[in-house]
């Protein structure tokens, strides 16, 4: 069973007791219900809805903050003496989904 969710304009898949990546800022140890599920599906029967499912949720547990990998941002005009060199790295939280609710 899987379900696609929209959160923060991104769409995640998601499946039952697997570990994602997601861009969100929460606590250790957290319970986290997402309520704008998009489709449902299992091995006979898929759900779509028109936007979102009414009274479907997927429930997660935030396992841990991290960041992501550094993205150098480097900025250069040619014969001009202008060299600008900046990083960033992203926040992510890794969540474990627990439940699927249709």
């Amino acid at each position: 069973m899987f379900a696609i969710v929209s959160h923060n304009n991104k769409q995640y898949k998601f499946e039952t007791d697997k570990v994602y990546e997601i861009d969100l800022t929460a606590n250790d140890g957290k319970k986290i219900v997402f309520s704008e599920v998009l489709m449902i599906s299992d091995d006979k029967k898929t759900s779509v809805g028109n936007p979102n499912i009414k009274d479907a949720t997927v429930e997660a547990e935030v396992i841990e903050d991290t960041k992501g990998d550094k993205v150098e941002v480097f900025k250069f005009h040619a014969k001009k003496h202008y060299k600008r060199c900046n990083g960033h790295r992203q926040n992510y939280t890794k969540v474990k989904i627990t439940s699927i609710n249709a």
